[in-house]
């Protein structure tokens, strides 16, 4: 191999991170300034959220409660999916029964079956409420 083989020519991007302007840092690590209206009730709740927690500022307060906020609507999507995937694997299970594709336990069984199912559903809802109600 001759000199300076595999190396790319002087002034590339990748010999400088600088060709673009843009430093060697990864994207995610940048850091920017976001400005949006927020209504003053907002961000003195947002203000009271940084005093009681001791964040330093309503900026740190306001990116907490951001992540926060997003990890609950995360979840709560996932919960959905998992409801709606759980009442169509029944819908799926009833049908099977009434064409007697398959067989099932007793009544007795299928009642408590369902009744579990309804207080996972409740308990469900009810942390969702207790979400909301936080926010």
């Amino acid at each position: 191999m001759g000199k300076g083989a595999g190396k790319e020519p002087r002034g590339s991007r990748r010999a400088t991170g600088r060709a673009t302007g843009r430093s060697s840092k990864p994207a995610t690590a940048t850091t920017r300034t976001r400005s949006f209206p927020c209504p003053d009730d907002l961000w003195n709740a947002v203000e009271r959220f940084a005093t009681e927690r001791e964040l330093g500022s309503p900026a740190a307060a306001a990116r907490l409660l951001l992540r926060s906020g997003l990890g609950v609507e995360r979840r709560m999507r996932e919960l959905q999916a998992a409801r709606d995937w759980q009442i169509e694997q029944a819908w799926s299970d009833l049908q099977s029964v009434a064409a007697g594709d398959r067989t099932f336990g007793s009544w007795d069984e299928i009642e408590q079956t369902a009744e579990r199912a309804r207080l996972r559903i409740r308990e469900r809802e009810a942390a969702a409420a207790r979400s909301a109600a936080n926010d």
